[in-house]
């Protein structure tokens, strides 16, 4: 699978990628890997964790987690930005 570069985040694509099968294997990972992983959710989310949480562990689109929780999708991809800088 193949992923596209994320040109909102000042990073190497190299450490998106890393990040973001880090996050889509969050059941393989450490019980630390993991706790890491909830906290950002947790204190980026706030009360959109579970939005934020879907974007992160799923593949699901953007635009089907917007309407399933009913938040803007401005919202979600600033909340994914600043999960990929808090890492």
């Amino acid at each position: 699978m193949s992923w596209k570069k994320l040109r909102s985040l000042h990073m190497p694509y190299e450490k998106q990628v890393l990040i973001r099968a880090t996050c889509l294997l969050y059941h393989e990972q450490p019980k630390n890997v993991r706790a890491k992983i909830d906290r950002l959710c947790r204190e980026i989310g706030g009360a959109h964790e579970k939005a934020l949480r879907e974007c992160m562990l799923t593949q699901k689109s953007i635009v089907k987690i917007s309407m399933e929780h009913y938040i803007d999708e401005s919202v979600i991809y600033e909340l994914r930005k600043k999960f990929y800088e808090s890492w």
